[in-house]
């Protein structure tokens, strides 16, 4: 390993990238990308990680700061040096960045989700980085004997921070999976038997079906969009123990059960701050007064430095960071032992006839539906309340559900503010490469007004 990272370094000299100049990097779940991505590391490189091109799509654009490119692809490691798997190419757009800028050396940029905002590029050193992934070290109890199993993107801070960096540093085996999906999933689960995975919330779902219970895992990690407390509990009697993770773009892991702990209330909470890490919740003025919900504040040891833009001038988000308080815009409440519940997004709400409507919690209500598997609402039009409330339903294995008795059921238990103006039923809620929920895809939809047979609107 340690002579083909010399051996990248050295093509990456003789294609003239110099060590103090950002590159970005292509990476995929392969063995190139992590060679490519760990011979940066080792230079000090200002890295800008890019999830791959589609082959027929063209290049992601380049920050202007960004002087190559490094895409791996071509073949395998095994195959020859690195020519043969990395193709190094200028950005002919290119301006150089101040020689006293802070972004010539030592960073990582990462871009976030933009599930609901506009992605931003997020700037992390790399001391803070490995620092964080030492966190999950410990708190996820990776050891070197473990077979490690990562289907989600290197390109993102849960494959790259909570994921691959941890099982780097504590020397466990690694198999990466590109394009993960339930075939492939399955096929390296019965080659490799790891004894450790991280998966989306929407992968699990996928594996959680009658079968044999594999006797070769410890656990497997699950971060993103929360699982269904049922989910949760066929999920631990597969692979013997659920371990919800919390984190983001900009802190790194900020949260997580202990794989070790089996008692608390694990399928309802992303556990305790891992060390070092304090939480602070702040009342909302606009919440109701039995609403337990407050919005969580982190401040992170290992965290993020601040935004930058394309050009590479600090960008600055109003109330994001504030004296070392990072507002993380998640609704939570934190029990008096310590475990955190995660309530939904401050940002995802809506007031209608004079109330605001928090739609994690319409979501959470409409998911205990007879029938109903996953909710997801958006805000797209208007109805005579205020905005209009759009929501998605994916139905249980089995179930037929008829979306004129969901709205009327809706009536019955919701307050009429918080009713929703249409119900669509989809065969699968769109993801991100993250496994977040991609509302953007729904509110796309919604704005289409795509006629679709089983909406119910007033």
């Amino acid at each position: 390993m340690d002579a083909l990272v010399d051996a990248v370094d050295a093509l990456l000299a003789a294609r003239g990238v110099a060590k103090d100049e950002p590159v970005a990097l292509e990476c995929g779940n392969t063995i190139p990308g992590v060679l490519a991505l760990l011979a940066l590391f080792e230079r000090g490189a200002t890295i800008a990680l890019l999830p791959p091109s589609a082959p027929s799509a063209a290049p992601t654009p380049l920050p202007s700061f960004i002087q190559h490119r490094v895409r791996t692809g071509g073949g395998t490691a095994e195959l020859g040096g690195p020519e043969t798997f990395l193709e190094v190419s200028p950005n002919d757009d290119a301006r150089p960045l101040p020689p006293d800028s802070s972004l010539r050396r030592g960073r990582l940029l990462l871009r976030t989700s933009g599930s609901i905002g506009s992605p931003k590029l997020v700037v992390h050193t790399h001391a803070a980085l490995f620092a964080n992934a030492q966190n999950a070290v410990e708190r996820l109890d990776l050891q070197s004997v473990d077979r490690v199993c990562i289907p989600v993107p290197l390109a993102h801070m849960y494959g790259l921070g909570a994921g691959l960096l941890p099982s780097l540093l504590v020397g466990a085996s690694v198999d990466l999976i590109d394009g993960a999906n339930l075939i492939r999933y399955l096929d390296q689960e019965q080659r490799v038997r790891p004894t450790v995975a991280f998966l989306t919330p929407n992968l699990c779902r996928m594996l959680v079906r009658p079968r044999a219970a594999p006797g070769h895992y410890r656990h497997v990690v699950v971060a993103g969009d929360k699982l269904d407390p049922v989910i949760f509990h066929a999920a631990e009697a597969i692979y013997r123990r659920v371990v919800n993770l919390y984190g983001s773009t900009e802190m790194g892991v900020v949260c997580a059960a202990d794989p070790r702990e089996g008692e608390g209330p694990r399928s309802l909470t992303v556990g305790r701050p891992v060390p070092g890490v304090k939480l602070r919740l702040e009342p909302r003025p606009d919440a109701e007064p039995d609403d337990e919900a407050s919005e969580l504040l982190c401040a992170h040891p290992y965290g993020f430095e601040g935004y930058v833009d394309q050009d590479g001038h600090p960008v600055l988000e109003p109330g994001a960071l504030e004296e070392g308080w990072y507002r993380t815009r998640d609704l939570a409440r934190m029990s008096p032992e310590g475990w955190l519940e995660l309530r939904g997004r401050s940002d995802h709400a809506v007031k209608r006839d004079g109330r605001l409507v928090l739609l994690s919690e319409l979501e959470r209500t409409m998911g205990l539906l007879p029938g109903v598997d996953r909710v997801a609402t958006v805000v797209a039009g208007e109805s005579k309340r205020g905005r209009g409330i759009v929501a998605y339903i994916t139905s249980l294995d089995g179930a037929t559900l008829d979306p004129g008795l969901l709205r009327r059921s809706c009536q019955e238990i919701l307050p009429p503010y918080a009713v929703p103006d249409a119900i669509h039923l989809l065969a699968a809620l769109p993801s991100l490469p993250n496994g977040k929920l991609d509302r953007r895809a729904l509110l796309r939809l919604s704005l289409a007004r795509t006629p679709i047979s089983e909406a119910v609107t007033e």
